[in-house]
Parts: C-alpha cells; sequence; structure tokens
C-alpha cells in the first residue's frame, strides 16, 4: 500500500519542521511526501527540506479545502492507495501512521471496501482533545465522544489534518469543493462520503498532536464588564467569512432533506458568532463586515465569492 503524505501551509516557517521531523520519526514511513502552500508570505518555503519533498505553491490562499484537493490529484496522478493529511503544526506520534494502516488491515473486507477515512486521535499540547469527530443522520449532526474504553469510534466526519483517506473511495466520491475553501470542508466531504455509503473511524491508538507551537485559527478570549465575565470569539477576518458563509450554505443548500432543528442551530451559532465583534465594533470592525458578507453570501448561495 503506497502511501502519500500532504502537509498543508500557510505561513508556518516557525512550525513546519516539526511536522517533517514528525514524519521523519514514522515507525512506517510515506512513500512520499508533498508540502501544498498556501501562498505563504512568512518564508515558509524557503528553507532546506529533503530532495524527497515535493512542494507545490499556491498562487492564492485556496484554504485547507483546496490544498487537500491538490494533494489528492497529485495522489491519482501517482497511483497511490492513500493520502494522509496534516497541518504543519499537527505533529504525528513515531506510530501513528502505522497504527491507522493495521487497524484497516483487520477489518473485514466489507468494511475494508466500505471504508472513507481512518483519522488518529485528535490530541493537543495539554492531553486534551482538540475535537470530537462527528456523525450525520437524517440531515443532522451529531457530536461523537471518543471513549478510549474503545479501540475506535466510527464516525463520518473529522477534522482533514491526521486523516488517512483511501483513494478508491475518494475516486467515488470525488475532491473537496474548492468553493468551500476554509471552514465546514470536512463535514461537506464527510456528507457526500455518507450519501454513498462509506463510513470512517477514528483509531484511538494512533495519535497526532495537534495546534503544537501555536494557537487554533478560532479562540475566545475572557472580557471583564464590571462584575460580568463574557468570553468572545477571537479569529482572523477571513476565517470569519468562511465560518459563516459556509455553514449557512451547507444546511440551506445541501444537506437534504431540510429540516428545521438544524437551521435553527444555524441562525443561533451565527448570531452569537456576529454578536461577538458587534460588542466590539472598532476593535474588530473587520470581522464584523466579513460577517456581514459572509450572512449575504451565505444565504443566496454565492459559493464563488471569495473574502
Amino acid at each position: 500500500m503506497r502511501v502519500l503524505t500532504v502537509i498543508i501551509t500557510f505561513n508556518d516557517a516557525a512550525v513546519i519542521g516539526q511536522a517533517l521531523e514528525g514524519l521523519r520519526r514514522q515507525t512506517r514511513p510515506s512513500d512520499a511526501i508533498v508540502i501544498v502552500d498556501n501562498a505563504s508570505t512568512d518564508g515558509t518555503l524557503d528553507q532546506n527540506f529533503s530532495d524527497t519533498v515535493i512542494i507545490f505553491r499556491n498562487s492564492k490562499n485556496l484554504g485547507p479545502s483546496g490544498a487537500v484537493r491538490v494533494g489528492f490529484a497529485f495522489a491519482f496522478e501517482n497511483g497511490f492507495d492513500w493520502t494522509w493529511v496534516l497541518d504543519a503544526d499537527s505533529v504525528p506520534e513515531p506510530e501513528a501512521l502505522e497504527k491507522l494502516l493495521a487497524f484497516f488491515t483487520h477489518l473485514t473486507t466489507p468494511h475494508q471496501e466500505n471504508l472513507c477515512f481512518l483519522a488518529s486521535w485528535p490530541a493537543n499540547e495539554t492531553g486534551g482533545v482538540k475535537q470530537q469527530p462527528m456523525g450525520l443522520e437524517n440531515a443532522e449532526l451529531k457530536v461523537l465522544p471518543l471513549a478510549s474504553v474503545r479501540n475506535s469510534t466510527r464516525c463520518d466526519c473529522m477534522l482533514w489534518s491526521g486523516s488517512l483517506f483511501r483513494m478508491t473511495a475518494v475516486a467515488r466520491i470525488g475532491p473537496p469543493p474548492a468553493d468551500y475553501v476554509a471552514d465546514m470542508g470536512e463535514i461537506e466531504y464527510g456528507y457526500r462520503a455518507r450519501q454513498l455509503g462509506f463510513t470512517s473511524y477514528v483509531v484511538h491508538n494512533s495519535v497526532v498532536i495537534h495546534d503544537v507551537g501555536r494557537g487554533p485559527g478560532v479562540g475566545s478570549r475572557l472580557y471583564r464588564f464590571g462584575p460580568f465575565k463574557l468570553p468572545l470569539v477571537e479569529t482572523s477576518p477571513w476565517r470569519s467569512y468562511y465560518a459563516i458563509r459556509n455553514m449557512i450554505y451547507f444546511w440551506l443548500y445541501q444537506c437534504k432533506p431540510r429540516r428545521p432543528k438544524p437551521i435553527v442551530r444555524v441562525i443561533l451559532i451565527v448570531f452569537l458568532f456576529a454578536s461577538s465583534f458587534v460588542l466590539r465594533p472598532l476593535s474588530h470592525r473587520p470581522q464584523l463586515i466579513a460577517c456581514i458578507r459572509a450572512i449575504r453570501d451565505g444565504l443566496t448561495g454565492n459559493m464563488a465569492a471569495r473574502y
């Protein structure tokens, strides 16, 4: 089984070395490594990489989904069986890839043929879980708890980073849509996989540590208003735009059948997200403007728009 590892980068000069070192330490090495750089401006690629590392320099930021799309295309063109996706700030433990492949070999043949991806346990530097896996059933998204007493958790959606995709399944599902760019890309892909009868797993003894050397792209900051404490969202205008627009579009136009409960939930999430910037209209004016544009483009289905 030939495995391609795709590292997604954007202004990752300070952290990309640790991801490559994590790959170098794998007990089952990748057969090839590709770096897909989303138009970094900090010198991410101005380093001495091994001659075996293949580099794609995008002329603009295509986001994680766009970078995965580039990686999948390379895997198809060069006959790889699997594609392992990693962010530049994700560090796999030495046996991470070996344990993912071992899990696959122990599945029954029908389960192997119905597999979309295998994801590593999504740890963070403090020992917590970066994100829970999710399931899609009856047009609703459900968080699936990771129970350490089991050796795996069946799911439909998980982070791009740390997930090993079976290219036979990708050939049927198709690539991630370029228009999603960032947020909701994994959910959109998991939704299409589910529609075709594929399933996926988080493999608990395979571990990838996320956000190593930097904070997550979306966080919160605690503000004090007299005796009151209020956590407010902290993220970039770019991320604000795609988080809201893609969420609205997916639940209004793509996920079928359309159900009231998810739509009401989206309205509430968008309101709370945007309100975080309304409360800080001067310091977070770009984020507020991005949210307004995102709501407009999401409601009108304008997925061709870019921030």
